[in-house]
């Protein structure tokens, strides 16, 4: 339906477009409208317009003395609409004979959810039409059935999960374990698990998203039951289904599982994706008292109407060929169009308007359906989306002409927040439905429905009615909803595919990058309407109600944002509750707050408020880029609000309101922005040094000068002279409009303007219907009435809430995708190697063929993530929010009461979005810039309170270790530790202090890094051959040597982890080693068994550190950590080179894809030779005031030869080939002297014990006094190896030293009476011990007498027992 009445639109249109002469005929318009507009008078008269615009006969006569005839207007009218037949409700004919409507509380014939046959706990609305499941598992049918001809219902999903659609009789059994598709004569398909369900399942058709539109089909005459996604058809599920009778037929029937949710059609409005052929299951409305099709008529008006208000349009002209403009219609007057307006009108306004009210109202007595909702979603609202154009430049004019002269008409026959409400309801559900496609880019996906409900909300009224109505926050939500992909949606958008390194014939750079830059610009489009239409909220000023007595810019938006984050509060737990909104909306709420924190509340005119651009857009700069003083209400912490239900760091809300019992009078907490820098490097906004955020922008050209504001388009000049329809106040703004930005390829920079948004004379956006200052307020109130801290709170729980697990999932891929690309280049490696057996060479190419295809479906993702998450102007305002968080953070830490209020979402948001840039791929800045160019005070913000013991969750604390241990593998973010003062001053000390149980795999990650490079082989890991942080290593051998009570600690848990992970360790090659036999291993055996090696080899470099740089604790000290380190080698070495588990060790522990390099015996034996050698040098002639000797204890600890043999495996180990260059290779030269030492001393144990035992067992009844001597008091009871030599205060019972003193290295409790240990002392055998008489100085403490205590030789050849604690 476009002006010039013919077919040719699209022709007119493409030749527009091709040539460019529309663009040169509008400059020329100006100067020859007047001429051209003569030309058409002539040529074509006022009957041959009234006739284009009734569509009428070139014979019928509308003039009377040369004016409209509006009797003959009428008269027309009524004949044309007479004429116009119903269809049945039918989509391409058939009858309504095989249809059953059983009783409804709105009326006869309305379809609708039985709410009273299903089975569980299921949330209606009020039509009974969407479904909410609130439990496990439930199912309902609708209140009719078929059982003859074609019929088809929609169900549109608001979630993606679990759901099963189909048709079901009603011998069909619902419980909380079966639904649809579960028992006979029921059938269901479920896109969660891309399956058909009939008894049993098979696969069937697409994975489906949230806003599909599932088409559930029944042909009843062919027995067949078919399943369409948005339109397009998935194949017959099931033939030959059984035929029913009338009384046993097929209801439309849902399963759901817990917090799926849809919305369920059966004709109450028009079909999203009508089917030819098949019929809805509820008939169309009818004229009342006729048979005539109601949506039809109201179409043939509404045609006419197009017409009529097209006459004059610019767009139109635009759209047509050059030729054709000079044959347009002549424009009617005022008076004249408004007599034709308004016949069209009054004739239109009964098919809008539904007696009883609204949808849902009963209906009258005669049964008969009246026009209404159906005929606005099936005739207006197409009518508005079409007039107004799908994309740039749109129509607005037209459009504001029709709504001028119909809603008056509408408002006297039903209240007009009806008839908006569904209007808007209608733009959301499109919406919601609406895929982006790459043919229509880049006005696809939301865009046409997006861009008319801002136009529309432009007028003051319709902003009121929308607000006023019901549904308001829910159709919100539907305009800011954005359709994801699946699979097969990425495939027709990206179906060129390319990825570095890539020699696949049909993969193309240019054709993956052209792809992916025209869905970027499609999605700006969409951000930037969702930006305007939030915008509009924010200015809007609602009329004074009782609730609301002096409304102020902005309360409607904050409401909003209150609801969104009360309804979806649990959205980040595992298991989410019931009633979340989309995620998209999240997302979607999250960009239009992080633009408006970036770039401030307005551009200088705001709907009639006139002041100066260049002033305004200084003044507009957002909360996270503004220079100077900062400030933050703490008080929004204290409020009892929806808030209160997440957790603080110091607790729950009601337990801190209880303990700190702080008013909500605190003043606000200020700062200025570069006092959290140290030394010289101030980085601020304002600043010579300005942070990444901006000196980005800087660089990239991106900032435009301020001194030269956006030029307003030129006044525009009718065509027509006359005052009538033609005219026009404004037009739409340029398409080729942008902002600045920087693509990277393909990923846009910055919203920019979509061409829709109507400027004034003056380069404002136009306000309609309403007076200057009327309803919609200027900036500066705005700022006044709702402040930006406020939004900025909201901003940073919507990405805890709704981003951080997209981040994670855009990571995951990224990652997946190097995974794959190995893969595909190892598998291709192997094809064209050697030559192989063609059974191995045809599974190889299997192999290929999926990771091929994973592969392809991976850069799609990862493509999608990129173009929707990473575009920079986003990168940009996360990294600003990051610098403004982590300065709030370390200024509340500073104030005890108020940082226990702070939210947990505060630093998970910090951590999350910080990682999301450093992951963000094109990266936003280099890896040297990301710390130091703003973000230096999160280093000191983690460093400080991974050990704050304010901050209850250790989950929490956890966060900021993690984020330490990644960190740390990168030397430039050493460097930015290291510059720390925070981190040179406590980070050391903390990181010991925290190894504990909770927290010993990052507290070792750590360590291992910071150590990296100094142990035996390790030296290779770095390019030079260097440390990797000398600093951090020296502070960390300084603190050690400060604080031996910190170190002792330390050293008993790592002994306590090392021996459980290496006892895991062979427990895991012995499971392995069972299972194998049967070939049985498991992926997540061979993956725990990995896991085990990994930290083992971790833990035991880090006690190579140690030994390497504390040498005398273990050769000065307690004679304990000498003995316990020689217990882990002989542990170690029995299970990796001698026993049955080493022969089963390199072909088992490996995972399969992980390389030599990770996974070898090299990897776990260095850190031991490191160890040894360490010791051993420490322990020559030079060291003075060594006490032990490490070659003598282990001869002590084992006097076996199979540890002769271990050491000696060593020796003779290929060193050369698994470290090749590396320098420390050479000290295995020590190592053979060391061995040969160990030699002479493990012979002198031997024959030391040969002779003990000589001595005590030399006659027949040697055995018999063996077992007496060892109940004898002098013999410790806890080992029977050595002699009683201490004794326990205040409880005085006795063992040996060594067996209570590493007793009490982890429990304080005596063996024997389990009463608290005090002191411990060493004994003299005399009589009087026997008195309980001691000569024990109970004087001194506990940890002064085992740090002095020295433990004997075992008296027995038998090694001690090794204790695995942890």
């Amino acid at each position: 339906m476009w002006a010039d009445g013919g077919p040719r639109k699209g022709r007119q249109l493409q030749r527009a477009r091709s040539t460019g002469l529309a663009a040169l005929l509008d400059e020329q318009e100006s100067e020859v409208g007047v001429v051209v507009a003569a030309c058409m008078h002539d040529e074509w008269g006022l009957e041959r317009t009234l006739a284009h615009v009734l569509d009428a006969g070139a014979e019928l006569s509308f003039v009377r003395n040369g004016r409209v005839d509006a009797g003959s207007v009428r008269s027309y009218l009524r004949s044309q609409v007479g004429g116009i037949r119903g269809t049945g409700g039918t989509c391409g004919g058939g009858g309504r004979e095989g249809v059953f409507v059983g009783e409804s509380p709105f009326g006869a014939g309305i379809v609708a959810m039985d709410g009273d046959g299903g089975c569980g706990d299921i949330k209606f609305d009020r039509r009974m039409l969407q479904l909410e499941s609130q439990t496990i598992f439930n199912s309902a049918r609708a209140n009719a059935c078929v059982w003859k001809g074609r019929w088809m219902y929609e169900a549109t999903l608001g979630t993606a999960g679990i759901q099963q659609l189909g048709w079901a009789t009603i011998m069909c059994p619902f419980t909380n374990e079966e639904g649809v598709g579960d028992a006979a004569d029921s059938y269901a398909y479920d896109g969660k698990r891309v399956c058909k369900w009939s008894v049993s399942h098979a696969s069937y058709g697409q994975a489906w998203v949230a806003g599909d539109v599932i088409g559930c089909l029944v042909d009843l005459e062919e027995g067949q039951i078919v399943f369409y996604r948005n339109g397009a058809c998935m194949g017959v599920a099931y033939e030959n289904i059984r035929a029913v009778e009338a009384q046993e037929g097929y209801y439309p029937a849902i399963s759901l599982s817990h917090g799926e949710r849809c919305e369920l059609n059966f004709g109450g409005r028009p079909f999203r994706y009508p089917v030819e052929g098949f019929s809805a299951i509820q008939e169309a409305p009818r004229v009342e008292g006729e048979e005539q099709d109601a949506c039809g008529r109201a179409r043939f008006l509404l045609g006419c109407l197009q017409r009529l208000v097209q006459l004059g349009s610019r767009e139109v002209a635009a759209a047509m060929a050059p030729v054709d403009r000079l044959r347009r219609y002549t424009p009617l007057g005022e008076e004249d169009a408004a007599v034709v307006g308004g016949e069209v009108c009054d004739a239109l306004v009964p098919l809008l308007v539904a007696r009883g009210g609204r949808e849902g109202a009963a209906l009258s007595e005669e049964n008969v359906k009246v026009p209404g909702e159906y005929v606005i979603w099936g005739a207006l609202m197409p009518f508005l989306v079409e007039t107004y154009r799908a994309e740039a430049p749109h129509d607005g004019p037209s459009v504001d002409q029709a709504l001028d002269l119909l809603l008056p008409r509408l408002e006297r026959q039903v209240a007009g927040g009806c008839v908006v409400a569904t209007m808007m309801e209608f733009l959301a559900y499109g919406c919601r439905t609406s895929p982006f496609t790459l043919a229509d880019h880049p006005y696809t996906g939301p865009y046409a429905h997006l861009a008319l409900a801002c136009h529309l909300l432009e007028r003051y009224e319709f902003m009121v009615w929308w607000w006023r109505s019901e549904g308001f926050d829910a159709c919100l939500e539907g305009l800011l909803s954005r359709k994801g992909p699946n699979k097969n949606d990425l495939e027709a958008l990206m179906p060129i595919v390319w990825w570095p390194g890539s020699r696949e014939d049909l993969c193309s750079e240019g054709k993956m990058r052209h792809a992916a830059t025209a869905l970027s610009k499609a999605i700006v489009k969409v951000e930037d309407l969702q930006w305007e239409l939030c915008s509009r909220l924010l200015h809007f000023v609602p009329p004074p109600s009782a609730e609301l007595p002096q409304p102020v810019p902005g309360v409607v938006f904050r409401r909003f944002l209150q609801n969104l984050v009360c309804k979806n509060r649990g959205a980040n737990r595992s298991m989410a509750p019931a009633g979340l909104s989309d995620n998209s909306v999240l997302v979607s709420t999250y960009c239009v707050l992080l633009r408006l924190l970036s770039e401030g509340f307005g551009l200088g005119k705001i709907n009639g408020d006139i002041i100066d651009g260049t002033k305004e857009r200084k003044k507009s700069t957002g909360l996270l880029h503004r220079v100077g003083k900062r400030s933050f209400p703490v008080s929004i912490f204290l409020k009892d609000s929806s808030a209160t239900d997440f957790a603080r760091l110091g607790g729950t809300f009601s337990h801190l309101v209880k303990t700190f019992p702080v008013g909500l009078d605190v003043p606000d907490v200020e700062w200025e922005e570069s006092c959290m820098d140290e030394g010289d490097n101030v980085v601020r906004h304002g600043g010579k040094l300005k942070p990444a955020c901006c000196s980005d922008l800087t660089l990239s050209g991106l900032v435009s000068d301020s001194k030269s504001p956006v030029r307003p388009p030129s006044k525009i000049v009718a065509v027509s002279t006359s005052s009538g329809v033609s005219e026009r106040a404004s037009s739409p703004i340029s398409s080729n409009y942008t902002s600045g930005r920087s693509c990277d390829g393909c990923v846009e920079d910055k919203p920019s303007s979509s061409g829709r948004v109507d400027m004034s004379l003056e380069g404002g956006p136009v306000s309609r219907s309403y007076s200057k200052g009327q309803g919609f307020k200027p900036i500066k109130e705005l700022s006044e009435a709702i402040r930006e801290e406020e939004l900025l709170d909201s901003m940073l729980l919507l990405y805890h809430l709704g981003l951080a697990q997209n981040f994670k999932q855009a990571s995951f891929y990224m990652q997946h995708q190097m995974q794959s690309i190995s893969q595909l280049d190892e598998t291709d490696r192997q094809i064209r190697g050697e030559r192989m057996s063609s059974e191995y060479l045809k599974r190889l190419k299997e192999a290929r063929t999926v990771y091929r295809e994973d592969l392809i479906d991976c850069v799609r993702q990862c493509t999608w993530y990129r173009v929707t998450m990473f575009a920079r102007w986003k990168l940009r305002g996360m990294y600003a929010t990051c610098m403004w968080l982590v300065q709030l953070l370390l200024v509340l830490s500073k104030k005890d009461p108020l940082f226990s209020f702070v939210p947990e979402f505060y630093v998970e948001t910090l951590v999350d979005s910080f990682h999301a840039l450093r992951r963000s791929d094109p990266p936003f800045v280099t890896p040297s810039s990301l710390l130091q160019q703003g973000l230096s005070p999160l280093v000191t913000f983690l460093v400080t309170h991974f050990s704050d013991v304010r901050i209850a969750n250790s989950d929490v604390r956890d966060i900021l270790l993690q984020s330490i241990s990644v960190l740390v593998q990168y030397k430039e973010h050493v460097i930015a530790f290291e510059r720390s003062e925070a981190a040179r001053d406590g980070m050391v000390g903390s990181l010991l202090a925290s190894f504990d149980n909770r927290f010993w795999i990052p507290v070792s990650n750590i360590l291992l890094r910071l150590c990296k490079g100094s142990g035996f082989g390790a030296s290779k890991c770095l390019s030079h051959g260097e440390s990797f942080s000398p600093y951090f290593q020296r502070l960390l051998k300084e603190k050690c040597m400060s604080d031996e009570k910190l170190f002792g600690s330390f050293l008993n848990r790592l002994f306590n982890t090392l021996n459980w992970t290496i006892t895991e360790f062979s427990v895991a090659i012995k499971e392995m080693q069972e299972q194998s036999d049967l070939r049985q291993v498991s992926d997540l055996q061979q993956r725990k068994c990995t896991i085990m090696f990994e930290l083992s080899c971790n833990l035991e470099r880090i006690l190579e550190f140690f030994t390497q740089e504390l040498p005398h604790a273990f050769l000065q000290g307690p004679e304990i950590n000498l003995v316990r380190l020689s217990e882990l080698i002989i542990f170690v070495l029995n299970h990796t080179t001698s026993s049955a588990d080493a022969h089963f060790f390199d072909s088992t522990v490996r995972q399969q894809g992980q390389s030599l390099e990770k996974i070898n015996r090299a990897m776990i034996l260095a850190p031991l030779v490191g160890i040894v050698l360490n010791l051993r040098n420490a322990s020559s002639p030079q060291c003075h005031g060594v006490e032990y000797d490490m070659a003598a204890v282990l001869a002590g600890v084992d006097v076996s030869a199979a540890v002769i043999s271990n050491f000696q495996y060593l020796v003779d180990y290929s060193w050369d080939v698994s470290f090749k260059g590396d320098p420390s290779i050479r000290r295995i030269s020590d190592l053979k002297h060391f061995v040969s030492k160990l030699k002479v001393e493990a012979e002198e144990a031997r024959r030391q014990a040969s002779l003990d035992a000589s001595m005590t067992m030399s006659s027949p009844s040697d055995l018999v006094g063996s077992l007496a001597m060892m109940d004898r008091e002098e013999t410790c009871t806890i080992c029977y190896a050595c002699e009683v030599d201490t004794i326990f205060l205040p409880c005085k019972h006795k063992s040996c030293q060594r067996c209570i003193s590493r007793h009490l290295l982890n429990n304080q409790r005596c063996f024997f009476c389990n009463s608290t240990v005090v002191n411990v002392s060493s004994m003299v055998a005399t009589p009087g011990a026997e008195d309980e008489q001691c000569p024990a100085d109970e004087s001194r403490s506990l940890a002064e007498a085992l740090m002095d205590a020295k433990i004997p030789q075992a008296s027995r050849g038998s090694p001690p027992r090794i204790h695995h604690q942890r």
